[in-house]
């Protein structure tokens, strides 16, 4: 607990903190500010689990924390409201722990340094932590407060971002409501009703490691400057993904000097994320070097054309580097060229069903390379559980074909979607009184956890809503702070009328 007191203390020492005391509701933003200082990467959670706990000790408050470290805190109604059904409202504890290039930030002793830009809510030069930040926020102050509705039991899971393994793990005897409010949403006047399911699927390709020839010449290529994205709600957007423009490097430079072995290739790193930088390093016979790099800018030219509107900042640059003693030999450089090449990537089918909704995709989400193998990491998401295993099927079939061993893991159920709900005719209906239009209702193309709840507890009542949040899982996050009041506000109504 030292530990994370430092941690919060340290934030009222971030310049930027004054810029966050004027903003409404205080509450909701000055739980978020506590938030943002302590650590809370993906499978660490400790120290925001004892900064939840402890507020409930604090506010005399009935709490209890599941072997997988999930919490749970209980509210008792209002007076007059011992009637109303109880509500479960959910979000997770964790966070995407992403940060550009270069930037000296230690996710496991440093928090979140804020910045407002407008509008809008951001960090400095690292993921902002508002998914689900802000819905751990919102629900710590509606347990602080003296808000007039039914008894309240909300939910803190952990580990979302890496594989819901919180919600996986979940004890189910925590909750007793049959209403559940998911915040982990990120489109404003939108009723999510439904998601995606999802596994992850990784392959090994082993590797010979052989001397380069004598005269050979090394160049390390950074491909950089991407946007990145969640790689569920943002696949459809056609954002450029570093790996898969990497590969089209790679079979480019092996045309220009067919002796090209590859020392190196890595980029990426959550499965939940479009990869927005790789890097690798080649060595080529010293003649080829000229039409390597003649390539190379050739290259960058082509993704500045064709990234133009979406990813406009992407950069390919080269550099000279030291020949490595050892490089992949010219099968296993074949090979893994041919199977980045090969491997599906992006929107795979579009639901019949729902407009304009991904049914299917893949996301080609990290590449590590090892002394003796090339691990590669994907992402597979469908509304349908047989696309999920077609399309997980795709990715090893193309490994195996490459020689790489294949696991799959992970695995999600979706949600299926109920177009009628006595929760969601409550949520229309405040959101139409409030703001005097219809909220859109539909499914979303992402993982959230109310598939894997609803597994664990049985059937329940749920609908998923949040504030605008813009590029989650990138340090180009951004949280809009009007949105954000205006959903406390909705929330509230909510669970007012319910």
């Amino acid at each position: 607990m030292d530990r994370l007191g430092n941690a919060v203390d340290s934030f009222y020492n971030y310049p930027m903190n004054d810029e966050l005391k004027d903003l409404e509701p205080e509450s909701v933003w000055r739980h978020f500010a506590a938030i943002a200082a302590i650590p809370r990467c993906s499978g660490k959670e400790q120290a925001i689990r004892d900064h939840v706990v402890s507020l409930a000790v604090e506010w005399g408050l009935e709490h209890l924390v599941d072997t997988a470290g999930n919490v749970m805190i209980r509210r008792q109604p209002a007076p007059g409201r011992e009637s109303a059904p109880t509500v479960v409202l959910q979000g997770h504890l964790d966070m995407v722990c992403e940060k550009n290039r270069g930037v000296t930030h230690d996710f496991d002793c440093q928090g979140i340094r804020l910045r407002r830009d407008g509008q809008w809510l951001r960090a400095m030069d690292t993921t902002l932590g508002a998914d689900n930040g802000i819905a751990v926020a919102m629900m710590l102050a509606l347990l602080e407060g003296q808000e007039a509705t039914g008894p309240l039991e909300c939910l803190f899971t952990v580990d979302e971002e890496s594989g819901l393994t919180g919600a996986k793990e979940l004890d189910p005897t925590l909750i007793t409501g049959r209403t559940m409010i998911n915040l982990d949403s990120e489109e404003e006047g939108f009723f999510c009703i439904g998601c995606a399911g999802g596994l992850n699927t990784y392959l090994t390709l082993p590797v010979v490691r052989v001397t380069p020839d004598a005269g050979s010449v090394a160049r390390e290529i950074l491909l950089s400057g991407l946007h990145g994205g969640h790689s569920g709600a943002e696949i459809h957007l056609g954002l450029g993904n570093s790996l898969v423009l990497t590969a089209r490097v790679l079979m480019t430079l092996r045309g220009v000097s067919p002796e090209l072995r590859i020392a190196e290739v890595d980029g990426g790193g959550k499965h939940n994320a479009i990869p927005r930088e790789a890097r690798v390093v080649v060595v080529v016979p010293a003649g080829d070097a000229a039409a390597v790099e003649t390539a190379l800018a050739g290259m960058a030219d082509v993704f500045r054309a064709e990234l133009l509107e979406r990813d406009p900042d992407v950069a390919l640059t080269w550099e000279e580097a030291v020949v490595p003693e050892l490089v992949l030999g010219a099968g296993s450089t074949a090979a893994l060229v041919d199977l980045l090449t090969t491997l599906p990537n992006g929107v795979l089918g579009m639901s019949a069903a729902v407009p304009g909704l991904v049914e299917t995709s893949s996301n080609l989400a990290a590449v590590r390379t090892g002394r003796d193998g090339v691990e590669i990491l994907t992402s597979q998401r469908s509304s349908r559980a047989e696309l999920i295993n077609w399309a997980g099927d795709k990715v090893a079939a193309a490994g195996r074909l490459a020689g790489a061993a294949v696991r799959q893991g992970e695995r999600y159920p979706s949600w299926t979607p109920a177009m009628t709900s006595p929760l969601l005719d409550v949520a229309r209906q405040s959101y139409q009184k409030l703001f005097g239009t219809e909220a859109d209702v539909g499914a979303f193309h992402a993982g959230l956890e109310c598939g894997v709840i609803r597994d664990k507890v049985g059937e329940m009542d749920m609908i998923s809503f949040g504030p605008d949040l813009k590029s989650p899982h990138t340090p180009e996050e951004h949280l809009s702070i009007p949105s954000t009041e205006r959903t406390w506000r909705l929330l509230l109504d909510i669970l007012r009328s319910l």
